[in-house]
């Protein structure tokens, strides 16, 4: 670049063989050169000396005139004013500034930019290459799973499924089985292993899974049995071969009001509206005498279909009990309401095994003649039905209260009608009762059932301060 001042027309180049000037001006030139502030050119060109042969072209073009440099296209910037003019072939921006003392300027490189361009493209091929590489796993994480799915079905094919843990069948002891309100088929088989009802929670879904009953299981009792066959626990629990039932459970003992609570919780229908279909006895084939359905809703487990009737339902829980009647050859309306009231006597107040003899002792005890009653049954559980309580204990004033009709201390003979549903081994013990010759009995022992029975008042009292004893070691017990 040509460095000319008004004061110095002679050449700037003391080597070229055209110049007059001496050895010592020529000296003296240098070591004023020397002397002098450094040019912004060469502070530029010692900063960054890679740049040198860069800013050599540059320079060339600014005095050619083409690159717009110079005090053409920085006409009136003064001090250290530098403007962006363009990039070179790399793309980095190119400043040019006035170099102060002479007058000329001088074109460099922004380093700090070209610094920046280079970061950012570092930085957008690693972006590039971390793109490649997890397109690359996520390829090779595809092709894996799909390798596994392969196998996992070709080794399927080919090994037999594992079998599911079961028992045989056809099970043990009976159970009833409550399924409730939002159990799904994994839920019921957890707790039907717990309860040992099925061997495994495995066997039974892949019961259910295979069944081709349509019927889904619904929230109910179901009767099944300990260690039963998954299988067949689907069944009764899919009802399969029938359709959607409602189930009601009758215990033995149960009192009519319980009966009807259990059928309405089951079906839906009201309390009220199974009252009102029951108000009439003889609607049924019950004797007139009989105050109510107690004592004929056989005990037992009934599935009722969804759409039956009150009528319909009470129908079918009278049927067992009128065909036990009659299996026993009581055909009579009468003697069968006598044998029902005396059967569900003895459901409440002795154990199965003693039927037959406490049956006895009621028929001896209804004998007017008899010395000891004098035909007064003196049952306490007939008293506890009259005053509608399940506890055994009762006051001195309610075994002298004559209002309650079903208080055999105070009325002879037998109570209005039943206090409870019979069981059939109840029933038969009414229609046969065991002769004998005593007229007592008392449980002294609740929890293990003994019973004493006595001819007479005097050994019965004896027996009578036993359970007493008992009842005030237990209080939680007797009530």
């Amino acid at each position: 670049m040509a460095d000319l001042t008004p004061d110095d027309p002679t050449p700037d180049h003391p080597s070229d063989p055209q110049s007059p000037l001496t050895r010592r001006e020529q000296r003296r030139r240098e070591e004023a050169r020397r002397a002098a502030p450094e040019s912004p050119l060469e502070e530029d060109r010692r900063e960054y000396p890679g740049q040198q042969d860069e800013d050599s072209e540059l320079n060339e073009v600014n005095e050619d005139g083409d690159g717009g440099g110079g005090h053409g296209q920085n006409h009136g910037a003064s001090g250290d004013d530098a403007v962006v003019v363009g990039t070179d072939s790399s793309g980095t921006p190119v400043i040019v500034r006035p170099a102060g003392r002479k007058g000329y300027q001088t074109v460099t490189v922004n380093r700090d930019r070209s610094l920046d361009a280079e970061k950012q493209a570092k930085k957008e091929a690693r972006r590039k290459r971390r793109r490649r590489r997890n397109i690359a796993l996520t390829s090779a994480f595809a092709v894996f799973v799909l390798l596994v799915a392969g196998l996992s079905f070709a080794l399927k094919a080919i090994l037999p499924d594992p079998v599911a843990e079961d028992y045989p069948g056809p099970g043990g002891a009976e159970v009833v089985f409550s399924v409730h309100e939002g159990e799904g088929a994994i839920a019921i088989g957890n707790r039907l292993v717990e309860e040992d009802i099925v061997a495994s929670s495995a066997a039974f879904i892949e019961a259910v899974n295979q069944s081709r009953s349509e019927n889904s299981i619904q929230p109910g009792d179901y009767p099944l049995k300990k260690k039963m066959a998954a299988a067949d626990a689907a069944a009764i629990l899919q009802r399969d071969g029938q359709g959607q039932v409602h189930y009601v459970a009758v215990n033995r003992g149960m009192r009519l009001n319980e009966a009807l609570s259990a059928v309405s919780e089951s079906t839906g229908i009201s309390v009220q509206d199974l009252e009102a279909a029951a108000a009439d006895p003889t609607d049924f084939g019950l004797p007139a005498e009989a105050p109510s359905l107690e004592g004929y809703l056989a005990p037992g487990e009934y599935r009722f279909p969804v759409d039956a009737e009150p009528a319909e339902i009470f129908a079918m829980m009278i049927e067992p009990t009128m065909a036990e009647l009659e299996e026993q050859g009581i055909t009579d309306e009468a003697e069968q309401f006598r044998v029902i009231t005396i059967a569900s006597i003895l459901e409440a107040e002795a154990l199965t095994d003693d039927y037959p003899i406490v049956a006895g002792i009621i028929e001896n005890r209804l004998d007017p003649a008899n010395e000891e009653t004098g035909g007064y049954l003196q049952i306490d559980a007939t008293v506890i039905y009259g005053l509608g309580q399940r506890q055994l204990q009762f006051s001195e004033e309610d075994k002298q209260d004559a209002s309650n009709e079903y208080n055999t201390y105070a009325h002879r003979g037998l109570p209005p009608g039943p206090i409870g549903a019979p069981s059939t081994q109840a029933i038969d013990a009414a229609a046969h009762p065991e002769d004998n010759d005593y007229y007592y009995w008392v449980t002294t022992n609740i929890e293990t059932g003994e019973t004493k029975f006595a001819e007479d008042y005097a050994q019965h009292r004896i027996y009578q301060q036993e359970y007493r004893d008992y009842c005030a070691d237990h209080a939680e017990i007797c009530g």
